[in-house]
């Protein structure tokens, strides 16, 4: 029987829902006549604006919108740099195993403005997919376990880019960033790495200049090399996350996150269905081009 804050709220029934229809407007918003430039606006915002008004009293708690002190702001940077070798990895084997075609799709350049690339490639997602991520889904999944929902959090957040590649590191990227809210209890710690993630290929790209391909990932994988340090790496970033919870007194392992309400409803159902026929579809439009 499920517990009286499960009937009463079905949170995770509620931010599932709001997240199956998001992704289907999502996708529509993909074949309207806009600018590739506004879709975060038109796919994400608009939703995320809508349910945080008629949810205007819980704004406070869905957003967590407490400042960082000084020893976040620096842990979390060291964070993604320990993070790098394991979206590395991810990306090498995903290129190797599947190609790089739909990599190359993503890598493509929409604009040469070093200002507009930065605003609507770093800044605009790195606010509007957390409010809806970190924020709202994450939130509805507040009496749940910190450990599941940060998994859960990662999957939704994989599916959300609406593609396999994207779908392979965003997944990690989606838990550490729901562990960092945890760990801070501020949505600004996973805005920061995310804006920190998203503006460093543009800025290497300001420093290098490449070609708007993916990496080339035909050489034979040294697995044994690159899984060790991912593994390290790994250690090390578990660590800092533990450290950044401890310098918050926060504690990670809370007992009273806890709710027998059904992770895997209808709603994520749909949407994992939805997730996995736009991307069979996806990836045999681009095998046919």
């Amino acid at each position: 029987m499920e517990n009286k804050v499960t009937l009463k709220n079905r949170s995770i029934y509620k931010v599932n829902l709001f997240y199956l229809i998001t992704l289907i407007w999502a996708i529509i918003t993909q074949f309207l006549p806009i600018d590739d430039k506004l879709y975060q606006y038109v796919a994400l915002l608009i939703p995320v604006s809508i349910y945080l008004i008629l949810n205007k009293k819980d704004i406070k708690r869905i957003l967590k919108l407490n400042p960082l002190n000084k020893q976040s702001l620096l842990l979390i940077p060291i964070i993604w740099i320990f993070m790098l070798p394991l979206s590395l990895f991810i990306i090498t084997v995903y290129n190797y195993l599947f190609g790089d075609a739909l990599a190359n799709i993503i890598f493509e350049e929409n604009t040469n403005n070093l200002i507009s690339t930065f605003i609507f490639t770093a800044f605009t997602p790195a606010i509007i997919e957390e409010v809806f991520m970190r924020g709202i889904i994450l939130d509805g999944y507040r009496y749940k376990n910190i450990f599941t929902a940060s998994i859960i959090n990662g999957l939704m957040f994989g599916m959300l880019h609406l593609n396999t590649f994207q779908f392979s590191h965003a997944f990690v990227a989606g838990i550490v960033a729901s562990f960092l809210v945890y760990s801070t209890n501020s949505i600004y710690s996973s805005m920061l790495i995310h804006l920190i993630n998203n503006s460093f290929p543009i800025l290497m790209d300001l420093i290098i200049p490449i070609q708007s391909t993916a990496p080339d990932t035909k050489e034979e994988l040294n697995l044994l090399f690159f899984g060790t340090i991912v593994i390290l790496s790994l250690i090390v970033v578990c660590s800092l996350i533990y450290k950044l919870a401890s310098i918050n007194n926060i504690k990670l392992k809370n007992k009273k996150r806890f709710s027998k309400e059904k992770i895997f409803n209808k709603p994520l159902k749909i949407s994992i269905l939805i997730f996995i026929c736009f991307s069979l579809i996806l990836s045999f439009m681009i095998k046919q081009t």
